[in-house]
């Protein structure tokens, strides 16, 4: 494991949903932003249309003295979108869904490390969905086709 910065591992990605592991543990002092999840990378994505991600659960285990991690969805023109916080030290999970509320979102997801020190470390199991919707979206639930798969997601 590389010490200061972020790995990510996708354990599984299918047509309606990606999961993401990313671990980070730190020697130093770290305040950083890092782009986790790049949504036209993964499979089925249409790379000439932003491919939009939301959370559809995520399990963590943190051991942060005095900082924390917030995972954000990505936004082309605003402020990044924050969807959860993890800090101190808890493990727990979420199975909920997350919309990506990101203002023209680019469908990636950040990771926003604030106020980390020596020997704090995390680790986080994200699920996302796929959402058909794309661009465009409108009242009849038809969006762009940014994802290959012809289905909305589940």
């Amino acid at each position: 494991m590389s010490a200061n910065v972020p790995e990510v591992f996708v354990l599984d990605d299918t047509d309606h949903q990606s999961v993401i592991k990313i671990t980070g543990y730190y020697t130093a002092a770290c305040t950083t932003n890092n782009t986790i999840v790049t949504a036209n990378t993964l499979k089925g994505a249409n790379t000439s249309l932003p491919c939009i991600l939301s959370i559809t659960a995520l399990e963590y285990t943190s051991s942060i003295a005095n900082g924390h991690v917030d995972v954000e969805f990505v936004s082309t023109v605003n402020a990044n979108s924050k969807a959860i916080t993890v800090g101190r030290a808890n493990d727990g999970q979420w199975n909920r869904y997350i919309p990506n509320s990101a203002n023209t979102a680019s469908g990636d997801i950040n990771l926003n490390q604030i106020g980390l020190s020596s020997g704090d470390s995390f680790t986080l199991i994200i699920t996302c969905l796929k959402e058909f919707r794309g661009v465009y979206w409108d009242n009849t639930g038809r969006g762009s086709g940014a994802w290959a798969n012809t289905q909305i997601g589940y």
